[in-house]
Parts: C-alpha cells; sequence; structure tokens
C-alpha cells in the first residue's frame, strides 16, 4: 500500500515546482481565510442573537 514516491530536497526542485508550491500555498491560504470569514460572520449573528433572548 506504500506508494514509493520520490521526495526532492530544495536543491533537486526545479523553479517551476517551487513556483508551483507556492502557489497551492497561497490558494490554501486565501481558501482558509474565505472560510474563516464566514464562519466568524455566521458566529457573531449567532452570539448576538443569543443575548437578544436573553
Amino acid at each position: 500500500m506504500s506508494e514509493n514516491k520520490e521526495v526532492k530536497t530544495p536543491e533537486q526542485k526545479t523553479q517551476e515546482e517551487i513556483k508551483k508550491e507556492q502557489e497551492k500555498k497561497k490558494k490554501a491560504r486565501a481558501e482558509t481565510a474565505k472560510f474563516k470569514s464566514k464562519y466568524f460572520e455566521y458566529y457573531d449573528d449567532i452570539k448576538i442573537s443569543d443575548r437578544q433572548d436573553w
């Protein structure tokens, strides 16, 4: 079941591979920020409505 993936050291990676990795990380950060903003917007609405119920 184990896959033999070739792990490259930074010296072995090409500029294109490095650029692709950076783009993936940037995209992941953007998606995380988007999720967090949606989550906190929703959560803040819940907290506010909970306080109003008291």
